[in-house]
């Protein structure tokens, strides 16, 4: 499988991450938008390559913060750091267009002030004013909650992560403090309406996008295999293992040669 370009990133705490190229295997993989797809995903992308401390296999041990880094990683790679889409005025009804930079946005999600009073500890657990002390939420905790109402599934994250303290007292202060110690890509926007000026919010959330994003390609990804396949007789295995780019360069190359052919005009 041509694994094309490596993406290295480094996340707190962690260690270096590397995040091969999407290829279409992968694509053709992706079937929901849910927390264990996102994981399944980056344990198909993610390289064994020496210097690498997260390694394939080990994703549902990430903090969801730290998953969502990656997936901004995966979405960046594979569309640009632009993000883009057509929402409608909840006032005057008129569609217009959002776009804004991932890597920005990325990296302002640390500038809020702190309002909690966290403080990290050597040990990798924060604490609290009041003595709680906590760590951040894995994957693996999110899947044993993964079947539970929404409010049992919160209470029962907090559960596996107060280490300290009663997780029961003032349950909002704990979550407020793991969004302030480690946000996520799962976020409110203001957009602003060309049209009347209303500002509304919009939701965002990279998990979502980006599955959404890869799933919809799937139609437009059948349609270039079997244009590779007329035009060179690869097969399928050799197909889907292109990277997205790679796949992309050569349809666009047999898009280039097809307008060049003559044409007779009798």
């Amino acid at each position: 499988m041509a694994t094309g370009k490596v993406t290295w990133d480094l996340l707190p705490g962690t260690g270096r991450a590397g995040l091969r190229e999407i290829c279409g295997y992968d694509q053709n993989s992706v079937h929901g938008t849910d927390t264990i797809s996102a994981i399944e995903l980056l344990d198909r992308l993610l390289v064994d390559a020496p210097g690498a401390r997260v390694r394939p296999g080990s994703a549902i041990r990430l903090t969801t913060a730290d998953r969502d880094r990656l997936l901004a990683t995966v979405y960046t790679q594979t569309f640009g750091p632009r993000v883009e889409g057509t929402i409608h005025c909840r006032s005057c009804k008129a569609a217009f267009d959002l776009d804004f930079s991932l890597p920005e946005l990325l990296g302002g999600l640390h500038d809020e002030p702190g309002v909690t009073g966290v403080q990290q500890e050597p040990d990798g657990l924060y604490a609290l004013p009041d003595g709680r002390r906590f760590r951040l939420p894995t994957g693996e905790d999110e899947c044993a909650v993964w079947d539970l109402a929404p409010a049992d599934a919160e209470s029962g994250l907090l559960q596996r992560c107060v280490i300290a303290g009663d997780p029961a007292a003032e349950p909002e202060v704990v979550q407020a403090a793991m969004r302030e110690a480690a946000p996520l890509l799962d976020l409110e926007l203001e957009a602003r309406c060309p049209e009347c000026a209303e500002v509304q919010p919009v939701h965002f959330d990279i998990q979502s996008y980006l599955l959404s994003a890869l799933e919809s390609e799937q139609e437009q990804l059948a349609r270039q295999v079997h244009r590779l396949a007329i035009a060179y007789g690869w097969s399928l295995t050799e197909i889907l293992s292109l990277t997205r780019s790679q796949r992309r360069r050569y349809v666009s190359l047999i898009d280039v040669e097809g307008s060049r052919q003559p044409r007779w005009n009798g």
